[in-house]
């Protein structure tokens, strides 16, 4: 074999093998680009929009939302995510919780108890859009 031929295959095999990995790096980032936005399109955003405010002095205004992440601590004690300042709410009086895109709610063994809809509650329970959740004298409304 001469050499002109001998280089020509050896571009030839460098320019096909340059093809196929930039090929495959396309292929694997489209890949990653579908599955970002499937899961964006499936997960659901949740909050507590304040319909009611027990107490004068608080921070809260009727009509304002409080985001729910992944859990929402709900008591009178400083050390909870939203602290409601009323002598009707607990120390740890309930949290609010995201399991497999859907919200729960669970009472803290308080004292009061929480109501949802008008009725009490005395177990972890699944709220839906647009439920109302009454503890002490404060009334939030589940928006998601």
């Amino acid at each position: 074999m001469n050499m002109p031929l001998l280089r020509m295959i050896f571009k030839v095999l460098i320019i096909g093998t340059i093809y196929i990995i930039i090929f495959w790096a396309l292929k694997i980032m489209y890949k990653d680009i579908k599955k970002v936005n499937r899961k964006k399109n499936n997960t659901r955003i949740w909050g507590l929009e304040v319909i009611r405010v027990g107490d004068v002095n608080s921070q809260l205004r009727v009509g304002s939302v409080i985001p729910i992440h992944d859990k929402l601590t709900i008591g009178r004690k400083k050390d909870n995510i939203l602290v409601l300042k009323n002598e009707y709410i607990s120390q740890h009086h309930a949290v609010i919780f995201i399991k497999n895109n859907k919200c729960f709610i669970k009472d803290l063994r308080s004292i009061n108890g929480i109501m949802i809809n008008n009725t009490k509650i005395s177990k972890e329970s699944y709220l839906m859009s647009e439920d109302e959740i009454s503890i002490g004298k404060y009334t939030f409304k589940l928006i998601g």
